[in-house]
């Protein structure tokens, strides 16, 4: 779904217009970072939503982060043509750990100070009282 909404929006209007300015092989850099950035900027706008409280862009510098990162890889591996491969399991390796470390890092501690956990369980109480009841305790 994000790539279905992000790929025409955002990704291919700016590669097309780097692809002016940018040698062909660095055009996509611009594009990947764009799109991460925007995601990053809705996903603060979902946490915001979840929690009301102040954004503290956190999650958006996580997206940023990651988008740098992505469109590095992107540039790099066409540079190479091919020609040099990391092994998967050492690829795999600093991709997890990178993104288990962003995670705990940036994506998780607004996650937590909007006490998600808490209510959703409430919310799920609620539901269940509403089927077994026929009224729920948030009313």
């Amino acid at each position: 779904m994000v790539k279905a909404i992000l790929h025409p929006t955002v990704y291919i209007p700016v590669r097309s217009l780097s692809g002016r300015f940018l040698p062909k092989n660095l055009a996509p850099f611009p594009a990947v970072v764009a799109s991460f950035v925007v995601s990053g900027l809705m996903h603060e706008l979902i946490f915001y939503y979840i929690g009301r409280l102040k954004p503290t862009w956190e999650v958006t510098w996580f997206f940023v982060i990651h988008g740098v990162l992505s469109g590095a890889e992107v540039v790099v591996k066409k540079a190479m043509g091919g020609r040099f491969r990391v092994p998967g399991v050492v690829s795999g390796a600093v991709t997890l750990s990178l993104v288990m470390g962003s995670s705990f890092w940036l994506f998780f501690p607004p996650f937590l100070r909007a006490d998600t956990e808490v209510r959703s369980c409430k919310e799920f109480v609620a539901f269940m009282e509403l089927v077994l009841r026929g009224r729920s305790s948030l009313a």
